[in-house]
């Protein structure tokens, strides 16, 4: 489809009007939804992570809103008088892409992330795009940005590479299979992470015979005195700042009130932890995100019953207690957990690899969790890449 006039439109978050917002917000949804597998996420609660008065984790990101929009022609029809085909031109802008800019003040190489991209199939939208982010970023003297990631990169982080026929779980990336080609154009691949699964049955148990006991916990307090276990969770050498207590807050929000999680424990102190929740995502593309009215009411009526699949979201020991059979025994805690809700399956991840520090393309070594979850039956089910711009 032919577009022209383009328009890019760029608001400081911070200081953003509610129409603008909003504007951005429909704009990421309409671009989403042509994703048929697309799993929108509850339209409510994302338009208010994008306050950044309700979300501290966004305020200090100096995140800048952008949208591309342009004109489209829908046709042609002939002249009355000499037969020539005239285009017929839509009145109404069309959004093409959309993402926000963000500066972490906590990363020590000073480069920027690129959060919630949308695209549209076409090129010329993601130029304009890149190019504006080139012109404000070099002004504050950063030349490298990384990404897609969400709003925090340890939740919604890369691109879908492979299988676009499945049905992705909540809470991972799906884009259509343009999108990797688009981005690898002025990029390259910095890190590749791999979601596995795990049929959830009447398997042996995880041998518990070691000194540390596991029980259910409060999830909110990894945003308290836990938040050193998920700091070590999410430590894969990407170059992402680890959670603080704001990014950990806005994590849990994001995760929904479902979640639960097992922590391990040596002479009383936490050595170790799971998180998981119930996969909604089929719930969520049935409901619109809970966009119209029905789908709220859907979302709303729907809300704690059971679901066929989990999540494994997060997951570590502290590092002074890896090799003593702690992960084995989480393990056996968390595929109990998911028998007891009535999961037949169990989603992980993504994994990823250590972050690449070469142009050429190698074998990715892989991480520690991947063997782990290989000798306990799980199998790998997609892929995704995180990608990084110079300039």
């Amino acid at each position: 489809m032919p577009f022209f006039n383009y328009t890019l439109h760029a608001a400081d978050a911070n200081a953003v009007s509610f129409w603008e917002r909003r504007a951005f917000v429909n704009a990421w949804w309409a671009i989403g939804r042509e994703d048929e597998r697309w799993t929108p996420p509850p339209h409510g609660a994302f338009g208010r992570e994008l306050d950044t008065r309700r979300n501290g984790h966004l305020a200090r990101l100096g995140a800048a809103l952008i949208r591309v929009e342009a004109l489209y022609r829908t046709g042609v029809r002939r002249s009355r008088t000499d037969q020539q085909e005239i285009p017929l031109t839509s009145v109404l802008e069309r959004p093409l892409a959309t993402a926000l800019a963000l500066l972490d003040p906590r990363r020590r190489d000073r480069a920027a992330h690129l959060a919630l991209l949308k695209l549209a199939d076409d090129a010329e939208a993601f130029d304009r795009l890149y190019y504006h982010l080139v012109e404000i970023l070099s002004e504050a003297e950063i030349h490298r940005i990384v990404g897609p990631v969400g709003l925090s990169p340890h939740l919604g982080r890369g691109a879908l590479v492979d299988a676009w026929d499945a049905w992705p779980p909540q809470h991972t990336p799906t884009n259509p299979p343009y999108l990797p080609e688009m981005l690898a154009r002025r990029g390259r691949v910095a890190q590749v992470g791999r979601l596995y699964e795990v049929a959830v049955g009447e398997g042996a148990q995880e041998d518990a015979a070691i000194p540390a006991a596991i029980r259910a916990f409060d999830v909110a307090r990894l945003a308290g005195e836990l938040l050193p276990l998920l700091a070590a969770a999410t430590d894969d050498g990407s170059g992402f700042a680890p959670p603080d207590a704001a990014e950990a807050a806005y994590l849990l929000r994001a995760v929904g009130p479902g979640a639960v999680g097992g922590l391990a424990e040596r002479d009383g102190a936490p050595v170790g932890f799971v998180l998981l929740a119930p996969d909604e995502a089929g719930r969520l593309r049935a409901a619109r995100g809970g966009r119209p009215l029905w789908g709220r009411a859907a979302l709303a009526l729907g809300g704690g019953r059971p679901v066929a699949a989990g999540r494994l979201l997060f997951g570590g020991v502290l590092p002074a207690w890896r090799g003593q059979g702690v992960g084995s025994v989480l393990w056996g805690w968390a595929l109990a957990a998911a028998r007891a809700r009535g999961w037949r399956s169990l989603t992980i991840g993504p994994i990823w690899s250590p972050r690449r520090t070469s142009r050429v393309p190698a074998a990715d070594p892989p991480p520690a969790a991947t063997a782990f979850l290989l000798a306990r039956g799980a199998a790998a089910r997609q892929t995704y890449h995180l990608y990084e711009w110079s300039f």
